[in-house]
């Protein structure tokens, strides 16, 4: 496969249905506190291999809520740059930024991941940080594409993308289903999955209630990443093999990775092939 094959030439990111990622994010900021923080870092940690990232120059694309962002900066990063495609996200981000003193090198931006005088703007990191959220550009391909041109020789890119599976057709009409509701509706489709994810908890001898502990090893909040899913437009997949051979098109090698059952997230660190950067990420 060649990158070119999979990346068309022309792509109006207007002109598709997208979800307020942003206001989701926003809400997920009222319930933040010293645990989620710390379990967002811990997971960073966990991946990259190392606590501190002084000397880094780092780029959050899709930063969301800030929190990683925010836990970067509290790492060391020498330079931390944070955008989003949504301004509630970049709103919430700025938050997050303010709250750490607003530090003169750490700057948060609107921007599209698709607009390629924008991503050449930015300049190249040691660290391009991209979780959950090139799938959601309604262009995967051109997205991961313009993320890694932002990598430094023997820098790092960290990604996660929805994993593909025969059910994609199934989760996408789910989630066009949710767009389409009603408030009302969407509270509803929210309460019959939790109501699912109950009864399969029960079935398999573990406590229902259970559930709200989902991602809280990230720092997430269940219920905000369940509204995430149900809600994500627009949805696209990637199998790891295709990941692989994409960036590897590019001159991008994945030291680590962990693929995920379709639903979920395969995740990978990798790396532009060259001299190293000021910190290494390890591939245990």
């Amino acid at each position: 496969m060649t990158a070119a094959a999979l990346i068309a030439p022309v792509f109006d990111e207007t002109a598709v249905d997208r979800f307020a990622f942003g206001k989701n994010w926003q809400s997920f900021l009222g319930g933040l506190n010293e645990k989620r923080i710390a379990g967002a870092r811990a997971d960073l940690i966990k991946w990259l291999g190392t606590d501190k990232l002084t000397g880094a120059s780092v780029l959050d694309i899709g930063c969301g809520s800030g929190v990683h962002s925010y836990c970067m900066h509290q790492m060391d990063a020498a330079r931390l740059v944070s955008f989003d495609y949504d301004q509630h996200s970049v709103e919430a981000t700025a938050s997050l930024r303010e709250m750490a003193g607003s530090p003169a090198n750490w700057t948060v931006q609107q921007g599209s991941v698709l607009n390629e005088a924008f991503i050449r703007s930015l300049g190249q990191f040691d660290l391009v940080y991209s979780w959950g959220v090139l799938h959601h550009t309604g262009h995967i391909w051109q997205a991961i594409a313009n993320a890694a041109t932002c990598v430094l020789p023997g820098g790092y890119l960290f990604i996660a993308i929805y994993a593909k599976g025969g059910l994609y057709p199934e989760h996408l009409a789910l989630k066009q289903k949710y767009h389409a509701e009603t408030i009302s509706g969407k509270r509803k489709m929210e309460f019959d999955w939790i109501l699912n994810q109950y009864a399969d908890l029960a079935r398999g001898g573990l406590n229902p209630e259970s559930w709200w502990n989902q991602g809280l090893e990230r720092g997430m909040d269940p219920y905000v990443d369940l509204v995430d899913w149900l809600g994500g437009l627009p949805y696209e997949v990637a199998t790891m093999q295709e990941l692989s051979e994409f960036l590897g098109a590019l001159g991008i090698e994945i030291l680590k990775q962990q693929p995920a059952p379709e639903g979920g997230c395969h995740i990978l660190i990798a790396q532009r092939k060259n001299a190293p950067t000021v910190f290494a990420a390890t591939a245990g």
